[in-house]
């Protein structure tokens, strides 16, 4: 751009807003506690006093209605202990209170348990001990999901929420909050379906946590080279074959970069995108400006770019599919997202949030994993990760007439495909025979549905020799128990 041209801002169309932020409640002030243990976990109390909460303690279930019914709470806070009272008293204040977000706190060390209370109704999640930003971040999520009780269900699952039981993902939340604290752009690597634009949504919110500001999603693959470009620019660029320099970039208010002005702007595979685009979105991110239209006027462009990637964007970088100078913009902050097979301990609470929302969407009654079919989630490889995970519940909710779902339920319908292990790089040789042999072992074990004896015969071993091979390999021992 010429260092003469006058800069205007850009008039941010009305719906470039990721989300609505009409009708918002003000930060909640008021918090009902229900310990549901023998004595409460000593200063849990404290720690959200001293977030700036009004916290009602109740005694019990009965004291807790009590409280509801003499004053409005805007927040549930219930201890989910190692027994089954916290179900009991989620279902029981869902019923008579469905729009009162529930936020559960937990021990890491269960995964099944906070599966079963995310079927049972709970909002949101807080491990303990928890710290002051794990509650800012869920009082956000709260906030952000408040509609009015005529328009929606508080149980409602239209959004994705990041779950984190795991330390691989209290690892990724760790860098979502540092770098939300940055400006820089944005790198989410990992397997498609790990999360990654949950992820760059979740940076996005922590960042800009009530201001509205717009959080725009491309996906260079999804539309042809001359349609790419007019969806980022607003502007189609019929010379899109060459990577010729770009000496000004043009742009429509109709753009998505002038969608994500002041915002986000996520692209996806952007391995796919035109060199000549990928050189002009180089220049508007260097610049930080662009010429509207077909006038001469320079109007400023301040966007937080990211992109997500697979492990294969290094490979694009050496053989120039994707530019250096433009990766370069979009790599001030690297986060790995793990796969699922590599955070097992969110699975049970992952795949209770995609059972409500897919009963929802299917218009069946609620359904519930048993705790034997949770724990067998846990156990599958998921090398297709939430997608694999979203349409094996949508199968079961279509083909499970029963209100439980059984673990030979998922026997039945869980894919054996795709069970043997796909050895990463960089493990050694030990690692990977143990990782095979325990995938294998535990195919075998669901093909004859837990029978120990066919499957010793199967894999050419005592059964002995089997059981040995179970406890050393960490096998799930839900495997064992299918027909009883």
């Amino acid at each position: 751009m010429s260092t003469g041209s006058s800069v205007e801002p850009v008039v941010i169309p009305a719906h470039a807003a990721a989300r609505p932020v009409t009708g918002r409640p003000a930060r909640p002030e008021t918090v009902l506690y229900l310990p549901l243990a023998t004595r409460e976990r000593p200063g849990l109390r404290d720690r959200l006093e001293r977030a700036g909460l009004s916290v009602t303690a109740a005694a019990d279930l009965r004291s807790a209605f009590d409280a509801l019914s003499a004053e409005p709470f805007t927040l549930c806070v219930l201890d989910v202990g190692a027994d089954r009272s916290a179900l009991v008293a989620i279902r029981s204040v869902r019923v008579h209170h469905p729009h009162l977000p529930i936020v559960g706190v937990f021990d890491a060390n269960n995964p099944v348990a906070v599966g079963e209370v995310v079927q049972a109704g709970v909002t949101e999640l807080l491990p303990w001990p928890f710290e002051e930003r794990d509650l800012g971040t869920v009082l956000a999520n709260i906030r952000d999901r408040a509609v009015d009780v005529d328009a929606a269900e508080a149980a409602d699952v239209s959004g994705h929420p990041l779950f984190a039981q795991s330390g691989t993902m209290r690892h990724v939340l760790e860098r979502v909050r540092a770098t939300a604290a940055t400006a820089g752009g944005v790198c989410l690597c990992g397997e498609p379906g790990t999360g990654r634009t949950l992820v760059a949504r979740a940076i996005h919110s922590t960042a800009y946590p009530s201001d509205g500001r717009p959080f725009v999603v491309v996906d260079c693959a999804s539309d042809s080279a001359v349609d790419l470009d007019e969806r980022l620019f607003g502007v189609a660029d019929r010379t899109l074959n060459g990577a010729s320099a770009v000496r000004e970039v043009r742009v429509s208010r109709h753009s998505a970069l002038a969608a994500a002005h002041g915002g986000t702007l996520l692209l996806r595979n952007l391995v796919e995108a035109p060199a000549r685009v990928q050189a002009k979105l180089a220049r508007v991110l260097r610049d930080g400006e662009a010429v509207l239209g077909d006038r001469r006027t320079a109007i400023d462009l301040q966007v937080r770019p990211m992109a997500a990637v697979d492990q294969t964007f290094e490979a694009a970088l050496s053989d120039g599919r994707l530019r250096r100078d433009l990766f370069g913009r979009l790599a001030h902050e690297r986060i790995d997202v793990p796969p699922l097979r590599r955070r097992r301990e969110d699975l049970p609470a992952l795949a209770a949030y995609f059972l409500r929302a897919e009963s929802a969407a299917q218009q069946t009654a609620a359904k519930h994993f048993s705790r034997a079919a949770l724990r067998l989630l846990m156990a599958l490889p998921w090398h297709g990760n939430a997608a694999e995970l979203r349409d094996l519940i949508a199968t079961l909710v279509r083909s499970v007439p029963r209100q439980v779902i059984q673990i030979d339920d998922l026997l039945e319908h869980a894919s054996l495909d795709g069970i043997a292990a796909r050895i990463d790089t960089g493990v050694t040789l030990r690692d990977a025979k143990a990782r095979f042999e325990r995938e294998c072992i535990s195919a075998v074990l669901m093909r004859h549905h837990g029978r120990v004896a066919e499957a010793a015969k199967a894999l050419g071993i005592q059964r002995t020799n089997l059981y040995r091979k179970v406890r050393q390999l960490n096998v799930a021992r839900s495997l064992l128990s299918a027909r009883r």
